[in-house]
């Protein structure tokens, strides 16, 4: 899954749907690639696994993250699906899901895999926060309150 492009300068593959979604989303990631400098990859999905935002100009890319939420969700059988971590030794995979949108982040080895998965959750409720004609955020929490 990893971006072999490397990290792009702009957190713009956005596509298609709503603008401020998907602004809120592309600086959200932005702000994620500073917290996070070992960030290889990253974008934000809705409820439908549509990318929002990506930090990756590779539509495969995104097509694998989808993937990979999709499995997720799949495996999570009755539970609703709330986060994942995956570590090879090339690299660490993030999943997390909260209020309807998720966010799969690509890093190097050895981050601190607690801190990284609190920033990423972070970014979303930010993305929610920014953004309320987003529909996630009538929702409500999709995943946990722990951060």
């Amino acid at each position: 899954m990893a971006d072999v492009n490397g990290k792009s300068n702009e957190s713009g593959a956005n596509l298609p749907g709503d603008d401020g979604l998907a602004a809120a989303s592309a600086r959200v990631l932005e702000n994620l690639a500073e917290l996070e400098p070992q960030l290889i990859a990253g974008g934000i999905f809705d409820s439908e696994r549509n990318p929002v935002a990506t930090t990756s100009d590779s539509p495969t890319w995104a097509r694998e993250a989808a993937a990979l939420l999709e499995a997720l969700e799949a495996g999570s059988g009755e539970e609703e699906f709330d986060s994942a971590h995956v570590a090879s030794t090339e690299g660490e995979v993030f999943a997390v899901t909260e209020s309807g949108l998720s966010l799969v982040a690509v890093t190097g080895r050895f981050v601190l895999a607690s801190l990284t998965s609190y920033d990423m959750r972070m970014a979303l409720r930010d993305v929610v926060r920014s953004n309320p004609r987003n529909p996630a955020s009538e929702a409500g929490n999709g995943g946990s309150d722990d951060a």
